[in-house]
């Protein structure tokens, strides 16, 4: 018989796992409850005598998620198998119930014993005591699992504070969760702050207080709104259905959203690209709405529960000004005396940032009940006035901006910003939701105003010295990806939402203008020192112009590096293998003392030739000097040191020593290198270079060619190790590169061989390249730029397809997000002109496709 109930129950079960619509944890609910009845029955039946008895022995309960109704088949059941203290067989019948249930595939987590014994069990096990909460009888003698609860409220009763503690510190604990970029790439719906948690805590704080049992009753007493509670019900099941629909494991993973079951979960719920963005994109943003919404119902309740049972007594009350008084750390608002204005609104935070003040319950209900006055607060030159200042002065921490976010006034302030609230990239380089990455980026602001970074980057401390009121400035960075809705474009899109922001918050044009600026403008350094020459002139001249201030960019340089420090470990890496600070100090000579015309860029040549004739004299005669000098070209001249320029002599007389292939001198740090080779000029030396490189895992980030008259080239790579901690066989290296030189040393063989034995990463976004040949922004060279998915050894393969096409390359800038690589490159033709003829465009263009996307790029 049990094995046709066996098979039964597997069938259904396994119907609804793969059915997973909205009604499912209801129909496995049902399927277990009248499984677990008909096994129990069934059992008793069985009997011959001692049916009665055997059914006052014992009852089965359910506790945790299936407790609450919201069980999914893919996820453990826990299930309490109670019995009598005077049963003769307290454990024999248990088997007969969960036996069946594991067979037809079920995760049974029975927990057995009597009432004393299980009570005994959960005072060590705070987890069981949690599940045992969500107590709910199945079958058997109900009586049992009534005597259990009582159990449990005294329990509870008896235990207050410490179990008040216990829940305190899981949610800290969870909080913590949040310092692990994982958390964020890969959150799980159960552990995550605002996930399946924190609402499990909220019902269990519901029982702390004497006059309340579950979240309706909290309703009535006040500490849990309508709205709220609708809100957490709605949510839970949501959450619960993600889980049901995760792929199985080999091991119960919890509630984990791994990237791939992110996109898998996203299809299953029939999520569309919308606006540039990924289904699985989208997905998440909904993800992180709930748990942003369910952390701030658990922040209300608990405070709202603190104030009702604390007992601290009569406490001094200090008055503030007209209608606010202060208590406790708090500020209470006598309504009577306070009219509800917008600047009022506004004001009460700020009053938090700057007396470093909680907001008591009643004063959030006013907040709650009076946010709407913000809908008449557009030009109100009060409001822009109590929103700088808060800005200005809340903490680097910003607590007070982000209980603002919180309460929804933010988004009333700045509707813009609801279109990308929890919005995310589904990438390891964006970490943050977008809002999240906005109140990271003014807190980083407040960091370098504050000399936080005073020893790591002086340059930045020194920009942020003397910069005047430092409110727009923190505005740009609470709106700088505001156009990200509309998905590429953002910095411009960005820019173009600034004047209906500017208007509605009273902002005066210089502000307006700034604020335009920095939001609009926002990665032309990053975007300029990933993909130009710092010595190109046309691309200072552009960027200058489109600065036009020192003032703007010392600014923008500041919202740069906080842009970057708050998008996640990849983005600091990021800014440390970037010349920011040197485009920026490029571009700030150039606003301090002019535009270089041809005549002064002479003169920074000829300064530049006389220190290194006093610091080579030693090394080449006059007419030598003058030989040597006459083969640089002006650009090597501006952009190598007169320190370098000198090592580089000394290393064409060691290249012409007999039997030298190449020259290699490597400066390493912890993380980064700088390798210049020197050899004589060879066809495709800048790919075979990159090539030996890939083969060591060297993460190539810039890379700079000169070609001496006297047919000697000098490579010059900028370098991020692979494994910081280990050695690098250095002179290995240099092995390989001088036995490919010499011919005996098959690359391409190499390459495909190393590919193969680590694999090549999948891309998330599966795009075809993009090709983009610029003849504008330089008057000396043709332009290169290559959007395409980053992979091992893609430097060689570009570097090579341009070298079969005769193209040299002067310059190359490497840059990578996540799983995506921008790459520029400053290129000659054959006769050291611009790339002009369409032909030879075009061909460039099919040749790279087809390396890059094989021939699905083809044309």
């Amino acid at each position: 018989m049990n094995g046709n109930i066996t098979e039964s129950l597997k069938k259904q079960r396994e119907l609804i796992l793969a059915e997973g619509g909205g009604q499912a944890l209801d129909r496995h609910t049902s399927l277990l409850e009248i499984a677990i009845i008909s096994l129990y029955n069934q059992l008793a039946n069985r009997l011959t005598s001692g049916t009665e008895s055997f059914r006052a022995a014992g009852a089965i309960a359910a506790t945790g998620l299936f407790g609450r109704g919201l069980s999914s088949p893919a996820q453990p059941v826990p299930i309490l198998c109670l019995t009598a203290d005077d049963s003769p067989d307290k454990n024999g019948w248990i088997d007969e119930i969960t036996g069946p249930l594991t067979e037809a595939g079920w995760a049974i987590e029975a927990v057995e014993g009597s009432a004393a014994k299980i009570m005994e069990q959960a005072r060590a096990d705070r987890a069981l005591l949690l599940k045992l909460l969500d107590l709910r009888y199945i079958s058997g003698n109900r009586a049992l699992t009534e005597g259990l609860e009582i159990q449990i409220d005294k329990y509870i009763a008896e235990n207050r504070t410490d179990f008040l503690r216990f829940l305190h510190e899981s949610i800290a604990a969870r909080s913590a969760l949040l310092n692990n970029p994982g958390n964020w790439l890969e959150p799980d719906i159960e552990e995550n702050p605002g996930g399946l948690s924190e609402i499990r805590d909220i019902r269990a704080g519901c029982r702390i207080e004497p006059r309340l049992r579950n979240l309706e009753d909290s309703i009535f007493l006040g500490y849990l709104t309508r709205q709220e509670v609708d809100f957490l019900q709605t949510t839970e099941k949501t959450y619960c259905r993600y889980m049901s629909l995760l792929p199985p494991a080999p091991e119960l993973k919890g509630g984990r959203l791994s990237f791939g079951d992110q996109e898998i979960i996203a299809r299953k719920l029939g999520y569309a690209e919308k606006s540039g963005f990924l289904p699985v994109e989208i997905f998440m943003q909904d993800v992180h709405r709930l748990f942003e919404g369910v952390a701030t119902v658990s922040r209300e309740f608990w405070e709202r529960l603190g104030e009702s049972l604390s007992t601290s007594g009569e406490e001094s009350v200090t008055a503030i000004e007209e209608g606010i008084v202060s208590k406790s750390g708090k500020i209470y608002i006598q309504t009577e005396r306070y009219p509800a204005t917008p600047a009022r609104l506004v004001h009460l935070f700020t009053l938090c940032a700057q007396r470093g003040l909680g907001l008591a319950n009643g004063a959030r209900q006013w907040i709650s009940h009076n946010k709407n006055v913000l809908d008449g607060a557009s030009g109100d030159p009060a409001v822009k006035e109590e929103f700088f200042e808060l800005l200005r002065t809340d903490s680097i921490e910003v607590p007070v901006l982000r209980r603002f976010y919180d309460y929804g006034l933010m988004t009333g302030l700045i509707p813009e910003l609801a279109s990308v609230h929890a919005l995310v990239q589904h990438d390891q380089f964006h970490l943050y939701p977008v809002q999240e990455h906005h109140l990271r980026t003014v807190s980083e602001l407040k960091k370098t105003l504050a000399g936080v970074y005073s020893e790591e980057e002086p340059e930045i401390t020194v920009a942020a010295s003397d910069l005047g009121d430092t409110a727009p400035m923190l505005l740009a960075g609470l709106l700088h990806d505001v156009g990200k809705s509309i998905g590429r474009g953002h910095a411009a899109a960005g820019g173009e939402m600034v004047p209906a922001i500017a208007r509605r918050l009273g902002l005066s044009t210089l502000e307006a203008e700034t604020v335009q600026f920095l939001v609009s403008q926002h990665v032309l350094l990053l975007d300029n020192a990933s993909l130009r020459d710092l010595a190109d002139h046309e691309m200072l001249s552009s960027c200058t112009a489109a600065v036009g201030r020192k003032e703007y960019l010392d600014q923008l340089l500041l919202l740069t590096f906080a842009d970057m420090m708050a998008t996640g470990p990849r983005a600091q890496d990021k800014w440390r293998d970037t010349p920011v600070i040197g485009l920026y100090c490029n571009l700030r000579g150039i606003l301090e003392k002019g535009e270089p015309s041809s005549r002064v860029i002479s003169e920074r040549a000829a300064k530049v030739k006389r220190q290194i004739e006093s610091r080579a004299s030693d090394l080449l005669s006059h007419a030598e000097m003058e030989t040597y000098f006459s083969q640089l070209a002006p650009r090597y001249l501006i952009s190598i040191s007169p320190e370098e320029i000198v090592k580089h002599i000394q290393l064409s007389q060691k290249l012409k020593e007999p039997g030298r292939a190449c020259i290699w001198e490597v400066a390493a740090g912890v993380e980064t290198a700088e390798i210049t080779l020197m050899s004589y000029d060879r066809p495709g030396l800048l790919a075979k270079s990159a090539g030996i490189l890939t083969l060591h895992q060297i993460n190539i980030t810039g890379a700079q060619a000169f070609t001496m008259n006297d047919e000697i080239s000098i490579l010059i790579f900028q370098c991020r190790l692979p494994h910081p901690a280990r050695p690098m066989d250095w002179d290995g290296m240099r092995k390989d590169m001088d036995s490919l030189l010499k011919g005996r040393f098959a690359l391409d063989y190499r390459i495909a061989a190393h590919s193969a034995g680590v694999g090549q990463p999948k891309p998330l976004r599966a795009e075809p390249s993009k090709i983009v040949v610029d003849n504008e922004s330089s008057a000396m060279y043709t332009i290169l730029e290559v959007y395409t998915a980053d992979r091992i050894g893609l430097l060689y393969t570009i570097t090579r397809t341009l070298h079969e096409l005769q193209i040299p390359i002067s310059v190359a800038k490497i840059t990578t997000k996540s799983d995506q690589a921008a790459d520029a490159f400053y290129m000659l033709n054959e006769k050291r002109g611009k790339v002009t003829d369409p032909e030879q465009i075009e061909e460039i263009k099919k040749a790279l496709r087809f390396c890059l996307d094989g021939e699905s790029g083809w044309e």
